[in-house]
């Protein structure tokens, strides 16, 4: 099926909304075909996935089987389009690029000069766009459908539509099996994750998650980023089969009579675990291995606290003195991005795992180059130097306590693998806009030096930890391009404006205990 407005759709194309009902509408049309037997079943890809999940939101009679793979909203104002209330820029890269393909496919010469000539990068440092103030007044409706989810902030009815906020419409589940795949640096992850775990609760007869150490759709590759991981990181070597087979198995299974013989179960890829030596192409061997569960995250997996200290140590004990330090946040020189959950940035930010130090190419970063934990606006904590692998399997979180000087700002937090001649691979990292620290739905301003409880939510990860590595956790005020930087004035989101300097004071100790919370597993798995 072409979505409405695209390919050989007659229509108008509107990203996301649409396709609920369009969905439904096809599988109601293909039921009344002499040549179906009544049942239905979907494959796609990243928008394709969202189609999918889009459209079991309205119960369709007859969907029986799906593969949404890395893509769907279970929650998009959690993940996806907006994370922590920031606003996630692959949006803005993905509208300019369909501009561009729009008015190349329309034989638009004129509006493919006039997108052309515009300073992508230059009009993600000036902030929002809107009619008037954006490089896609050649496509005015692309700009404006931007516009409406940069403006959104607040988690309202907007955000509760079928297509982007699938947690909220029960679907099909008791009659469907659902295949669900994603990679670690992808944007789709913690989505895909939800909706494994919705459908597979509401009680899916068969239903099954695959994670690889994979940006978004980038399965044929074993590496992403600055790492490699090994040959049993494709499918066809780590699964014994490429997607396309997984993809037809799955359907044959489906339409089987044996509906239930598979159940739910989760093949997850633990990265790490490798000697660290650089490849032909220059990339880290990282290394990894394919692990089973029953469910996500593991059951055996224990949650486990590093607690913050004031002279930058993770600490499994609390620490029985008090601290703090501070950082500067600053919206005209804010912490480039370097890999990260991303897709759709080209070319301006790319996903994967990196080593966190700027270089020439990155997004942002000026000479001198060097790691981000020598910005003096970047805070590290750092364990001691690990005795035994730490296996990571699961949820990861930061439970903060902070104040600030200005209305309103961002915390981003990042998980880092620390070799031990200071590679520092960025694992998962996570953002929260701090007026909505306490609700999505009803936002507060901060109050000028009032310290108050923050939790950032990383995305999910699984990685060992190896002994003689460390563990590592930066904090920080931006992560950009990757999101839409806080002018720390309080303004409505997205709109163009004035900016100002932003100090944040994180305290640690007993009254106030700043830590880490990861799920561990037993390293011997």
């Amino acid at each position: 099926q072409d979505c409405r407005g695209t390919g050989g759709s007659d229509g108008h194309f509107t990203k996301y909304l649409q396709e609920p009902e369009d969905g439904a509408t096809t599988i109601v049309w293909l039921r009344g075909q002499p040549w179906c037997d009544g049942r239905v079943g979907m494959v796609g890809f990243s928008y394709g996935a969202m189609c999918q999940v889009a459209a079991n939101c309205l119960q369709p009679e007859g969907l029986r089987a799906m593969v949404a793979d890395c893509g769907g909203f279970a929650d998009a104002h959690r993940s996806g389009i907006r994370q922590g209330g920031a606003f996630d820029l692959k949006q803005a890269t993905w509208a300019y690029a369909q501009a561009l393909r729009d008015a190349r496919n329309a034989g638009d010469a004129g509006a493919v000069a006039a997108l052309q000539a515009e300073d992508l990068g230059g009009w993600l440092h000036r902030g929002p766009w809107g009619p008037g103030h954006s490089p896609l007044a050649a496509s005015p409706h692309l700009q404006a459908a931007l516009a409406s989810y940069w403006r959104a902030g607040t988690f309202d009815r907007f955000w509760q539509h079928p297509a982007l906020y699938a947690d909220g419409h029960p679907g099909n589940e008791a009659s469907l099996s659902a295949l669900h795949i994603t990679g670690w640096f992808d944007t789709s992850l913690q989505n895909t994750i939800d909706n494994y775990r919705r459908m597979a609760g509401r009680g899916a007869p068969r239903c099954q998650l695959i994670i690889g150490p994979w940006t978004h759709g980038n399965r044929h590759q074993p590496f992403a980023g600055d790492c490699a991981f090994g040959r049993s990181a494709t499918p066809e070597t780590g699964l014994g089969s490429d997607l396309l087979a997984l993809r037809v198995d799955w359907m044959r299974q489906a339409f089987s009579d044996d509906v239930g013989s598979t159940g739910h179960g989760v093949r997850y890829f633990v990265m790490g675990g490798g000697g660290g030596q650089r490849d032909g192409d220059g990339r880290i061997q990282h290394g990894g291995a394919w692990q089973f569960s029953d469910a996500w995250p593991p059951p055996d997996a224990k949650a486990t606290a590093f607690h913050l200290t004031a002279e930058g140590g993770l600490l499994p004990d609390l620490p029985a003195g008090s601290g703090f330090v501070s950082f500067l946040h600053d919206p005209d020189a804010p912490v480039p991005t370097v890999g990260g959950a991303i897709n759709s940035g080209q070319p301006i930010m790319d996903g994967g795992a990196f080593d966190q130090r700027t270089r020439a190419g990155v997004f942002g970063a000026e000479p001198p180059f060097g790691p981000l934990a020598d910005r003096a606006d970047v805070l590290s904590f750092v364990t001691d130097i690990l005795d035994r692998d730490l296996l990571v399997a699961g949820p990861v979180r930061c439970r903060l306590w902070i104040s600030g000087d200005r209305p309103d700002a961002d915390v981003v937090a990042r998980l880092v693998d620390v070799y031990p001649d200071g590679t520092a691979i960025g694992l998962c990292d996570g953002i929260q806009r701090l007026r909505y620290r306490q609700s999505r739905s009803a936002p507060e301003l901060l109050e000028n030096g009032v310290t108050c409880p923050v939790s950032v939510e990383l995305y999910p990860t699984a990685n060992r930890f190896v002994a003689g590595h460390r563990l590592r956790l930066d904090i920080c005020g931006s992560n950009f391009p990757h999101f839409d930087v806080n002018p720390a004035t309080g303004a409505p989101e997205g709109e163009p404006g004035p900016r100002q300097q932003a100090r944040l004071t994180l305290r640690m100790g007993p009254e106030t205990p700043s830590r880490l919370e990861l799920t561990v597993m037993e390293a011997g798995r």
